[in-house]
């Protein structure tokens, strides 16, 4: 073993990127090798197709035999979707739903624009909760923790805040000078 030779510390990104790769070549090779085989051909009809309708006979001739053919169980339909109801209308309004004007065109509704706003600002949920914790606490190889990030966001939005102050109050002295 070499004292001054450095381990490398595997990183997971890097084994699982390389696992997927694989996988994914893997797929293309089946896909090429789908593509590549020759496709059944298609059954050829016949000069003489059968009758599709048996002819009669008459009932004194045979007498009615069981059949034992096997048939696949057919399927039930299925259930057709209920027709989409129209919103409820609001107690006591003598003109129907109060969410739509009277051309049908819904009205304007500012608490549901709040809520969409602050749904966009506040961003998804995290899907995987313990990778959050090791991001915030810098515990991935290769990657700054978050609170260095943080830090480094909020410096740059200090400084591009005080250049543009310092603009605008540059502009303010040569358009509005005091004389």
């Amino acid at each position: 073993m070499g004292w001054r030779k450095k381990q490398e510390a595997a990183d997971p990104f890097e084994a699982r990127s390389k696992a997927l790769a694989d996988q994914i070549r893997k797929l293309e090779k089946q896909i090429q090798d789908l593509a590549e085989s020759p496709a059944p051909p298609p059954p050829k009809p016949t000069a003489n197709p059968a009758p599709a309708t048996k002819p009669l006979a008459s009932a004194a001739s045979k007498p009615p035999q069981p059949t034992t053919s096997r048939r696949a169980p057919v399927a039930a339909p299925l259930p057709k979707p209920p027709p989409p109801t129209p919103p409820t209308t609001a107690l006591g309004s003598p003109q129907g739903d109060i969410r739509v004007n009277p051309h049908g065109v819904r009205k304007f509704d500012l608490a549901a624009l709040w809520s969409r706003l602050q749904n966009h600002f506040r961003g998804p949920n995290a899907n995987n909760p313990r990778m959050v914790q090791y991001l915030a606490a810098g515990s991935v190889h290769g990657l700054r923790p978050l609170r260095y990030e943080r830090r480094v966001a909020r410096n740059r939005f200090i400084g591009l805040f005080v250049l543009l102050v310092l603009i605008l109050f540059g502009l303010a002295k040569v358009y509005f000078p005091s004389g």
